[in-house]
Formats: C-alpha cells, sequence, structure tokens
C-alpha cells in the first residue's frame, strides 16, 4: 500500500507516562513476544514531563499489506512528532495486539477507543538518535508473521501503534487459510454538483465563477472524477453535468455570450464523463439529481419529477448508461415510497431502487442483509452497507485514509462472519452525494480493497440482475428512513413544491412576451427546476438564495407590465373606452392580452382590445367598444395575460362614470332648439323700426318769406 501521509492521533493527558525519560532510556527493547508495561520514573524530572507527554503524537503513513497471507510480515510506517519542550533520546514505537469479538460493533468500539492499549507486544522499533523539541522523525515497525498471530483462518487482529502515551487504534487483516464463501463487491458514487446558488441565474462573474469553483482543477467533482476513474465503481450523472447531451431547449445556448463563458468550463468536464462512461455502467439521475426523497407521495411535484426522469433518459442512451435506477437521498424505503416512485418512473419503467441497509434491518436483528433484495411488491432493491459506505467516504486525507481502509478490511471479514458459508452474499458500497475525496488516497483505498480475499469484485448490473431473481422479502421493511448519508434534511415540502410547479409556469408565461424571451427561459426556467435537486438538502440557505432571485425574476415582468389607473366619464349609449397599459423592462413585450371585464351590470364590453407590443419603457393605448345600460360608477376589472394564460401586470384601478344619453334626451334638445328659433324669431320682429303710438308725424318743412 503507498505510503500515506500524517494521522494526528493527540495522547490522552490521563493516561500520559513519564515520555522524555522513559523513552530516553537506554533499556533493550522489550520481548516482543511479552505484554507491553509502562515505565517508571527513573530520575526526579520524569513528574514534571508528565504534562509535557501528551504532546508526542503519531501520524500513521501505512500499514502493509492490507491483509496479510501466511508468511507475510506486517510492516507500519509513520511519524513521531515530539511537541514537548525536551528531546526525546532514542524513543521506542511499537505494535500491541488487542482483543476483540468478530463482530461489527466490536470493530466500531476498537475503532473509536484512544490512548495505549494493553496487550501483546508484536512488533517495536527504536528511533535512532534524539528528536528534538518540536521535532518529528519517521518510524518503521516490523511484525513477522502477522497471520500466524490470528486466533482462526482468517480475520482482522486489532493492533495498537504506541509511543508513550500516543496511540493510534487501527486493524492488521490476515489469512491463513479460505474457508469462507466470497462475498461479491460492487460500488457506486455520484457525479453532483455543489450547492452554491450562483451557478444558476443571471449572468455575471459571479456565476463564473461559480462554475470555475465548481468543474475547475481541484474542484469536488474534479477529485471525484480523478477518483474513480480507474475504480470499477459506477458512476451516477446528474444531467446537469453533461448540458450538450440535454434537449436543446433546456441549457444555455452555446453560441450565446453567457453560454460561451462557461461552455468550457462544463465542456472540459463533460467530456471527462463521455469519455470513460463506458468503463463506469453508469446510471443517470432524474435530470438536476431531483429529490425523489422529498418529493416521492407529493402529487404536485410528481409531473416535473416525470420531466426529468424523461430526460435523464435521452441522456443515458447517448452514455450507453441507464436511467431507471431510483436512488432517494435519504437512503429510505417504504411501500408506498415505491408506489410514488413508479409513477414517476413511467418511461423508463422503474428498474430498481438504492436503499440503506438500515432501513431494512429490523431493530435486534443481528445479520446485515445482502445487496440484492427484492420487494414484496417485486422490485429489486440494491442495498448500500451503512458502514462501509461511511468508511469510503473517510477518503479525504491520506491519514484518514490508512485507518478507513483497515477499518474495512476488519468491519467486511466482520460482515463475511454473520454467514461465512452462505453462497451468493453480495456487498454494495455507495459514496454519498456529498463525496470529497482526495484523489490519492481513494485511489489507494481502491487498490488496497481490491486485495481482500474475500471480497470478489462485481457490478452494479450484476447485482441488480440478482435483485430480479431474489425471493420477495416476507417481512416489511423498516419505515424509519436511514441516517442520510448526504445529512441534512429536506427542503421541499408540499407548500415548496406547489411553488416551484407555479415558478416554473409563471417563467415559461413571462419568457413568451418578452423580446428576449429565448434566453430568459432558458436561464431562469433552468434555475428554477433546479430548486427541485438533492443537493440544497446540505445547504438550505442557499436554497432560499436561489428561490428568491427566480421570484424576482418573473416578478420583474409581472410588475413592469401594468394598466394604468384612470378614471374615466362616458357620456353615450354606445362609444369606446381608451385604457392605456405600460411596460417598465428595458426590452420590448409582445403579444400582451388585455382582457376588460365590468364589475357591474350597469356597463357591456362589446368587443376585447387586440393583442399589444409595448417598446422598451414605453406605453401604448388601447380603445374597448362598450354600451351603457344604466347610469353609475363601474369599476372596470383588467387582465394581463399571455399567450399561454399566465396573469401579467398589476391590477389597476379604471373607474368609469356612465351617464347614458337614451331617446329622450333628442326630443329634448329638439324642444330646446325650438324654443331657441322662436325666441330668435321674436326678437328679430322686436327690433324692426316704426310710429309711436300718439305721436304726430313729423311737419313739412315751410318756405321761407320774403320781406
Amino acid at each position: 500500500m503507498p505510503r500515506a501521509s500524517v494521522c494526528r492521533v493527540l495522547a490522552a493527558a490521563a493516561l500520559a507516562l513519564p515520555a522524555s525519560l522513559a523513552l530516553a532510556t537506554s533499556a533493550p527493547a522489550a520481548n516482543p513476544a511479552s505484554p507491553a508495561a509502562p515505565a517508571s520514573p527513573a530520575h526526579p524530572s520524569a513528574e514534571a514531563s508528565e504534562a509535557s507527554a501528551a504532546d508526542v503524537t503519531l501520524d500513521l503513513g501505512s500499514v502493509t499489506p492490507a491483509v496479510a497471507r501466511t508468511g507475510d510480515d506486517l510492516v507500519v510506517t509513520g511519524t513521531l512528532h515530539n511537541g514537548t519542550g525536551a528531546a526525546l533520546a532514542r524513543p521506542t514505537v511499537a505494535v500491541v495486539m488487542g482483543s476483540m469479538e468478530p463482530t461489527r460493533k466490536a470493530v466500531r468500539d476498537w475503532a473509536a477507543q484512544t490512548g495505549p492499549a494493553a496487550g501483546k507486544v508484536v512488533g517495536q522499533s527504536r528511533l535512532p538518535g534524539t528528536v528534538p523539541a518540536g521535532g518529528s522523525q519517521g518510524f518503521s515497525v516490523r511484525v513477522p508473521k502477522l497471520a500466524a498471530l490470528g486466533p482462526a483462518a482468517y480475520g482482522a487482529i486489532p493492533i495498537s501503534i504506541q509511543s508513550g502515551a500516543a496511540s493510534i487504534r487501527t486493524f492488521a487483516g490476515y489469512q491463513q487459510t479460505k474457508q469462507y464463501q466470497p462475498m461479491s463487491i460492487s460500488w457506486a458514487a455520484p457525479l453532483t454538483l455543489d450547492p452554491d446558488p450562483n451557478l444558476f441565474g443571471g449572468s455575471g462573474a459571479a456565476r463564473e465563477i461559480a462554475w470555475n469553483e465548481a468543474l475547475g482543477d481541484g474542484s469536488r467533482v474534479s477529485r471525484v472524477i480523478r477518483a474513480t476513474e480507474d475504480a470499477p465503481v459506477t458512476w451516477a450523472i446528474d444531467p446537469t453535468l453533461t448540458p450538450t447531451l440535454l434537449p436543446d431547449d433546456v441549457d444555455l445556448e452555446a453560441d450565446s455570450p453567457q453560454g460561451r463563458q462557461e461552455g468550457a468550463i462544463r465542456a472540459a468536464t463533460e467530456k471527462q464523463i463521455t469519455d470513460l462512461a463506458a468503463r463506469h455502467t453508469p446510471w443517470v439521475l432524474p435530470d438536476t439529481d431531483a429529490d425523489l426523497a422529498a418529493v416521492a407521495g407529493i402529487r404536485a411535484g410528481e409531473p416535473l419529477m416525470r420531466t426529468f426522469v424523461d430526460r435523464a433518459d435521452r441522456v443515458a442512451a447517448q452514455l450507453a448508461g441507464r436511467a431507471d435506477v431510483a436512488w432517494p437521498a435519504d437512503g429510505g424505503y417504504t411501500a408506498s415510497r415505491e408506489s410514488a416512485l413508479r409513477r414517476v418512473f413511467r418511461v423508463p419503467a422503474l428498474a430498481g431502487q438504492v436503499t440503506a441497509a438500515s432501513a431494512l434491518t429490523p431493530a435486534g436483528s443481528v445479520n446485515t442483509p445482502s445487496a440484492a433484495q427484492r420487494s414484496t411488491a417485486g422490485l429489486p432493491l440494491l442495498v448500500y452497507d451503512d458502514s462501509l459506505s461511511g468508511l469510503l467516504a473517510r477518503t479525504t486525507s491520506a491519514s484518514d485514509g490508512v485507518l478507513s481502509t483497515q477499518q474495512f478490511v476488519a468491519d467486511s471479514v466482520a460482515l463475511l462472519n454473520e454467514l461465512p458459508g452462505t453462497e451468493g452474499r453480495s456487498v454494495f458500497v455507495a459514496a454519498p452525494r456529498s463525496f470529497n475525496p482526495d484523489p490519492e488516497t481513494a485511489r489507494s483505498f481502491f487498490a488496497a480493497t481490491a486485495t481482500i480475499p474475500w471480497l470478489a469484485p462485481t457490478t452494479t448490473d450484476a447485482v441488480l440482475a440478482s435483485a430480479r431473481r431474489a425471493v420477495a422479502t416476507s417481512s416489511a421493511p423498516v419505515t424509519r428512513p436511514s441516517a442520510p448519508v448526504t445529512g441534512g434534511r429536506a427542503v421541499l415540502t408540499t407548500q415548496r413544491v406547489g411553488q416551484l410547479e407555479q415558478t416554473v409556469r409563471t417563467v415559461r408565461g413571462v419568457a413568451q412576451i418578452r423580446d428576449d424571451g429565448d434566453a430568459f427561459l432558458r436561464t431562469w426556467t433552468r434555475a428554477a427546476e433546479q430548486l427541485a435537486s438533492t443537493r440544497w438538502r446540505s445547504a438550505p440557505t442557499a436554497w432560499n438564495t436561489l428561490s428568491g432571485r427566480v421570484s424576482d425574476a418573473a416578478r420583474q415582468t409581472t410588475t413592469a407590465v401594468k394598466v394604468v389607473a384612470s378614471t374615466i366619464n362616458f357620456l353615450a349609449d354606445s362609444g369606446r373606452l381608451q385604457i392605456t397599459v405600460t411596460n417598465d423592462l428595458g426590452v420590448p413585450v409582445d403579444d400582451v392580452k388585455l382582457t376588460v371585464e365590468a364589475s357591474n351590470p350597469r356597463l357591456r364590453i362589446d368587443s376585447q382590445p387586440a393583442v399589444l407590443r409595448i417598446g422598451p419603457h414605453s406605453r401604448a393605448t388601447v380603445t374597448v367598444s362598450v354600451t351603457a345600460l344604466a347610469a353609475g360608477p363601474v369599476p372596470l376589472r383588467t387582465t394581463l395575460t399571455t399567450p399561454d394564460g399566465t396573469v401579467i401586470g398589476q391590477g389597476a384601478d379604471v373607474q368609469v362614470r356612465v351617464t347614458p344619453t337614451g331617446h329622450w334626451i333628442y326630443w329634448g334638445l329638439g324642444g330646446v332648439a325650438g324654443a331657441i328659433l322662436l325666441l330668435g324669431i321674436v326678437r328679430t320682429f322686436r327690433r324692426r323700426p316704426g310710429t309711436a303710438p300718439g305721436a304726430s308725424p313729423d311737419p313739412l318743412p315751410r318756405e321761407a318769406t320774403t320781406a
């Protein structure tokens, strides 16, 4: 097994020995066959050194081989760190063999213990020279013919690597003779995105940075690919990682500015996946890695889930994989969930479900179920082992990888010993969705576990085939969900699923009227769909952030296009009303339909206006034909909709004051006109010149007289 780096184990202070003096002694090394015993203080300064003994720590580098065969020596390597204030002269590192029952619980208990163990010293090494204060020195301890020390034909020996008060608990596997039926083992690892809300939604620097962090060198996804690319591991792939394999209208356009910015990043990851997919019998998860565990049984969410399953089937066809295996995030199984999943998986039909062994193990059971099971309704179940899967997840650093590898050896042999003579048993190990391995450590882990003689490699397809032939379980499965491998509670609730469906419909609706509708649709529908993903279980606050951004994007359109409030005086029996609609968006809107309804029967709407096109930051005036039936106020209800009926705009207060004229007004107007005419005639005659009554006519002028 390749040398790993450090695994620091702090020494227990309560068990601290006078390390400075004890490790500096020049007494001969203890007999490897004799029990380890604490040293006694050899000079007055020993008491003072007890306080600093806890600062001596050990880092485990390697334990090889992972399983020793007859005649093999076990070699343990690592580093001793002197964190005390004094030098350590020629300290000794010993391997002490403990004892335990051959059960899985005993394995967990030994691994959890701390401090030096009492037992048989089976190997030790004295470091040459002095380890200065604050210094470190490597060590190597050889245990001759380890398998001969085992109490049975095969198994795992609990060992403690210790120096003074410093100790590391681990295991050494061995096999003298094969006295068992091997178990087959298969593996699966999800390839899914991290819960970063900046990956979706509006374009910009934050989005580009997010995709670099999610898929670039050193990202979690890239580490999973590197760690498993040469291992017999089934990949469970979120189609979001293969955007060009999705239908054309789902993800970003490759030639859009935003698509070009992140296209290279996503294309590189997709190429890795497609190039290596044939090695990994790929499963394609429902698009976005939809949270089947949360949505199963919520009828409102089933249509959207079926859409995600259909897309996954298209991607699987291009990867020569399958999309008919459900992997709920919580690992739980119930009969009602099976029924719900069957409704969601119609095309393709549900072929199997991944579930946790803890979800099928009744309380008090001493045996772990085999990986290939079948429900009472006939559904094949691929049952992953909770404990072994957790050990795979611990390959996050070189030091942890050594410990998890050796515990995997011990735990798997304890599992074997539950039914050692039973043929056809299988083990399924599934990494969590948060799997974040150190690639080199994980590679070493897979290489070491491949040498375990009681585990024979197989594929998940083979386990699924075995599950189809398995005898249906006669007892009802445990209804409690297993402890989630990924951690975290479901974010989606019945209410949120309903809101998600409505949000997706709203985004699709408003995209129909925007001139940039295609880009808007791709961007925000995709962001809304991602809210259904399993990944948000570990980051509920991030779900809230993305949900708010999607709602704001949809609301921006629905509030920016609106009817202007007004009051109209209508003084006619019939005619037209004028209503103004404004567009506050920076892009034109088209195919906007305005519907006008009178709130009472005083006014009848005879015709609706034609569809509207309004420029950016502009307004349009439409006319509505109406007939007045009675006098009085009439509030108008105005509704703006998209071609598919999605309601947009804000309700406007349009008031109409109706004053119908009727036939009487024409007689009235005629009477008024006649009166005016008569008055004009009278006034004309009264103004004509004439002689006043009683007045004599003017006398003729007299002629002049002569004197």
